[in-house]
C-alpha cells in the first residue's frame, strides 16, 4: 500500500504564518491597550480616594473648630442687650480658660 502525501501550496503556507503573525501582533496592540486603561483607571481611582479623604478631614476639622468656639454651651453674648446678665458672661469667659 502506497501513501501519497499531498502538496501544499506555497502561498498556503506563507497565508498561514502571516495570519498568525498578524493575530499575535494583535495581541499584542490589544493587551498593551487594555493594560493602559487600566493603569489609567487605577490612578484615577486612587486619586479620587485621596480626594474623599481630603474633604472627609476638612468636614471633621470644620467640626472641631465649630465645637472649640462654641465651647459646648453654645451661648452668645449681646453686650446691647439691656437684659445682658454680666455673671453669666464673666462665668462663660472663665470656663474657657
Amino acid at each position: 500500500m502506497s501513501t501519497q502525501i499531498r502538496q501544499v501550496s506555497s502561498l498556503f503556507k506563507i497565508g498561514r504564518w502571516a495570519v498568525l503573525g498578524a493575530g499575535l501582533s494583535y495581541g499584542w496592540v490589544h493587551a498593551r491597550t487594555l493594560r493602559k486603561e487600566a493603569d489609567v483607571k487605577r490612578i484615577d481611582n486612587e486619586y479620587a480616594r485621596k480626594v474623599a479623604l481630603i474633604e472627609e478631614a476638612k468636614r471633621k476639622y470644620a467640626e472641631q473648630k465649630a465645637a472649640e468656639s462654641g465651647s459646648g454651651s453654645g451661648q452668645s453674648f449681646n453686650f446691647e442687650d439691656p437684659s445682658f446678665d454680666f455673671e453669666k458672661w464673666a462665668k462663660h469667659v472663665e470656663s474657657k480658660f
